[in-house]
C-alpha cells in the first residue's frame, strides 16, 4: 500500500480538485501544500510580492518537509516543487508521485479564465500565454520522470478513479 499519494503538475491541471476526489475514494485526507503555505506564512501572492520567488520556495520547501512526515494521505503540491530535487527525494521517500497534464492550450485557457492569472503569481505578467510556454518548457522534463495522467476533457472524479485504478494495479 502506498503511503502518500502526491499529486503535482503545472498550474490548472486539477491537482487540487483531483486530489479531493481522490482522498475520497480512498477515504484518506486531503492535503494542499499551497493552502498549508498560506496559513503558516500568509497569502502567496504577498509572499511573492513582498520576498519573491525564492523566500516563497524555501517556505514551500519547509511545508513539504512537514506534509511528507505524515501517513496515508493525498498531496497536492504547487506545480514547481519538483523543481527542487530536495523535494523530490522527499516525496518520494512518502509516497507515490503523480503528475496531471494538460497541453498548452487547454492550460492558457484554463488560467487565463475566471480571474485566475491575478491569483497566480507566475502569470501575473503583461503576457501570460508566453509565461505558460516558457515555464511548460523549463518543466516538462522534470514532470515526465512520473507517472503520467491527462486530464483533458476528464472530470476530477473520472482522473482520480484512474489513479485509483493505476495504484491498486501497482499493488
Amino acid at each position: 500500500m502506498v503511503r502518500n499519494i502526491v499529486l503535482t503538475g503545472f498550474m490548472g491541471t486539477g491537482k487540487s480538485s483531483v486530489g479531493k476526489e481522490l482522498s475520497t475514494i480512498r477515504n484518506i485526507p486531503f492535503i494542499d501544500t499551497d493552502e498549508e503555505i498560506t496559513k503558516k506564512f500568509g497569502p502567496i501572492s504577498e509572499l511573492f510580492e513582498n520576498h519573491g520567488e525564492e523566500f516563497f520556495r524555501k517556505c514551500e520547501h519547509e511545508i513539504i518537509l512537514q506534509v511528507a512526515k505524515t501517513s496515508e494521505v493525498v498531496i497536492a503540491t504547487g506545480g514547481g516543487v519538483v523543481m527542487d530535487p530536495d523535494n523530490i527525494k522527499v516525496l518520494e521517500a512518502s509516497g507515490e508521485i503523480i503528475c496531471l497534464t494538460a497541453n498548452p492550450e487547454e492550460l492558457v485557457n484554463r488560467l487565463t479564465g475566471a480571474g485566475e492569472v491575478g491569483v497566480r503569481p507566475l502569470l501575473d505578467v503583461d503576457d501570460p500565454r508566453n509565461a505558460i510556454s516558457t515555464l511548460l518548457a523549463i518543466r516538462e522534463d522534470v514532470y515526465k520522470q512520473f507517472a503520467q495522467f491527462d486530464t483533458v476533457g476528464k472530470s476530477p472524479s473520472e482522473i482520480a478513479h484512474e489513479i485509483d485504478d493505476f495504484l491498486n494495479a501497482k499493488n
